[in-house]
């Protein structure tokens, strides 16, 4: 794939202001010169007779210089230099210059013409796009129960809050449930359990549909942001992130904020760029949404305030325009957010337990700190934690099974953090400081969060930032190495990013569909024995009541809630109730027994003989059920 400059990412009409690639000057649409460097608008290299846009240095058929300026193959600079030198110099920047836009204004017209002409020159992408979004969508489906092959609490709680919303059906923005969560996503499982059948399945492909439009919706953030091929590359990368990958495939609502943030993200860029007030209604509107989807949100909602403030500071409108604006930015906000608000003021203690309960401060290394220096360098360990996160992540969680990798392959991560430093640079550019915002505060709940658990949860607000930090990235260096070697360059850039693509594609499914499964986080934290060991129970035609004698889960346990509703079961064991091993009703009965329980079964037999018989394994058992017939 080929990289060239975002001049190229869309045929732009003569209506449309054109941007100077020499020195990043937004020009007015019939402006034959650029107005700050003067350079043509159209320049005809003189080696191949290829017409290019002005701005560019070079040519795009042949890499020729179009200026008198001494070519490429004259000297050797180190690539910092090569980097810096393609990049916009800040001291050229002047205050009064404000925000830089790096990309085409969007010209968008409803209209049937326009629509088949916008459709004709953006053939090939949409089609990639397409194809993307049918890839993620087999991957965040495929064996979906069986990978993971358990069934988490917290999914069941998911399944059971959408029955809920089936029988009562409002039943408000938060719910007391896994320590509180809000229920946003939880009416989409509703609505799928009640289209198919109270299952795995259907809980998963609720969150899974989640995941599914997030490519699409990055892709469109990347493009409004940075240009075509830095959108194709993140939607690219991120629809093999395992990751994204693993969220998507659980029962969890959080990718629902993945999805949403982005939206919003999306929208609030396209206020900024549109002259009426009413996108900025829809931005605050879209805003509003993100409370009802996972309690990361607020990270998020804080880089949209320093975005907001940015934004403000900078935009050269009257401050009345910039205010109205901001009011209805504001107006949408409250509007969609407002039960969520409401419920806040009424029960802040309720609503804010689980955040509150997440804070660093509850952790027992903070707390008992030595004094400030010791708190001081505690935070410090943590950030530099969080700066390693996209290429090392150390620490094993058991709620999510993830742990022990990066949130991305190697080569992504480089990527991105090369991609940061460009955007850091691009600071006057609205989106390249979203993507600098969102990252950081991403990084920043690594920090403010007690540290156990939650690294890959509490992060999912960087979706798709950190893809589309890697995008540009991967275009800087593609651009360096093309000015660098001329042809030779171009070349060798669409092999290297090819390379990195598929590269991390592969590492990404070997790992999460191979290697995770195996691992003892995943065992650990998504265990299937007593899914084999109910499973079973039910093939026989009348199991009765089910005497369930288990030290891990009480037969209350939500995932047994969820999945064996029908099933009738007393805890017989110490340590969820009362320890009998005498059979109590009259009818059929089945006893199961696991763990240090499975001992009990010869007493069992010897007091009521005839039963049938079956053990899970004959070397290393799991489980053993007695039936009774009556």
């Amino acid at each position: 794939m080929t990289l060239p400059s975002d001049k190229h990412d869309e045929t732009v009409s003569i209506l449309e202001p054109w941007l100077c690639r020499a020195c990043e000057h937004v020009n007015r649409s019939d402006a034959q010169f650029c107005g700050r460097c003067g350079r043509p608008v159209d320049t005809t290299c003189a080696q191949c007779g290829t017409h290019n846009p002005g701005g560019h240095q070079y040519c795009d058929a042949c890499g020729a210089p179009l200026y008198d300026t001494p070519s490429p193959h004259r000297s050797t600079p180190g690539l910092t230099r090569r980097l810096g030198q393609r990049l916009p110099d800040p001291r050229k920047m002047a205050p009064r210059q404000g925000l830089v836009w790096l990309t085409p204004h969007p010209n968008w017209q409803w209209s049937r013409q326009f629509l088949k002409q916008w459709a004709l020159r953006n053939r090939w992408e949409l089609l990639a796009l397409f194809l993307l979004t049918a890839v993620a969508a087999f991957l965040r489906i495929y064996r979906l129960e069986q990978i993971p092959a358990g069934f988490h609490g917290d999914e069941a709680w998911s399944g059971i809050e959408g029955l809920r919303i089936l029988q009562e059906g409002w039943i408000g923005p938060y719910s007391t449930s896994a320590m509180g969560q809000a229920t946003g996503p939880f009416y989409l499982t509703a609505l799928l359990l009640w289209l198919f059948d109270v299952s795995r399945f259907s809980v998963r492909l609720s969150m899974g549909l989640f995941g599914i439009a997030t490519i699409p919706a990055a892709h469109l953030l990347l493009r409004l942001g940075f240009g075509r091929w830095v959108a194709l590359f993140g939607a690219t990368a991120l629809t093999f992130s395992y990751w994204h990958l693993h969220f998507s495939r659980l029962g969890f609502g959080l990718i629902s904020l993945a999805f949403v943030a982005t939206i919003a993200a999306t929208a609030l860029l396209w206020a900024m760029r549109s002259k009426s007030r009413w996108p900025w209604l829809l931005a605050g509107a879209c805003l509003g949404l993100v409370p009802y989807t996972y309690f990361a949100y607020p990270f998020f909602i804080a880089a949209v305030a320093a975005m907001l403030a940015y934004y403000m500071l900078l935009h050269q409108e009257a401050l009345r325009g910039k205010l109205t604006s901001l009011a209805f930015f504001a107006a949408g906000s409250l509007i969609v957010a407002w039960p969520v608000i409401s419920l806040i003021l009424d029960s802040p203690d309720k609503y804010f337990v689980r955040m509150l309960g997440g804070s660093v401060g509850n952790y027992r290394e903070f707390s008992e700190a030595g004094g400030t220096w010791e708190s001081v360098e505690f935070l410090a360990q943590r950030a530099w934690y969080a700066l390693k996160f996209l290429f090392a992540n150390t620490r094993l969680d058991f709620v999510d099974g993830l742990g022990g990798k990066g949130a991305l392959d190697l080569g992504t991560a480089v990527l991105a953090y090369v991609g940061l430093i460009v955007a850091i640079k691009r600071w006057r550019s609205p989106p390249h400081l979203f993507a600098v915002l969102a990252l950081f505060f991403s990084l920043l709940a690594l920090v403010v969060t007690e540290p156990s658990s939650g690294a890959m949860r509490r992060t999912i607000i960087a979706i798709p930032w950190v893809f589309g930090l890697a995008g540009i990235g991967a275009v800087s260096v593609s651009d360096t190495l093309r000015r660098r070697f001329g042809k030779w360059g171009r070349a060798l850039a669409t092999a290297a990013v090819a390379t990195v693509l598929l590269v991390g594609a592969i590492w990404n499914l070997n790992y999460y569909f191979v290697e995770l499964p195996r691992g003892p986080a995943f065992k650990r934290t998504f265990p299937q024995y007593y899914f084999e060991a109910l499973d079973t129970v039910n093939a026989f035609p009348d199991p009765g009541t089910i005497y369930y004698y288990s030290g891990q889960r009480s037969f209350t346990y939500e995932t047994i809630r969820f999945l064996y509703a029908h099933n009738r079961g007393i805890n017989r064991s110490r340590e969820f109730g009362a320890f009998d091993l005498r059979k109590l009703d009259p009818g059929p009965v089945t006893y199961l027994l696991e763990g240090p329980y499975m001992q009990e079964i010869d007493t069992i037999m010897d007091m009521y003989p005839g039963g049938q018989l079956i053990v899970h394994d004959s070397t290393h058992p799991l489980y053993i059920i007695y039936h009774l017939p009556g």
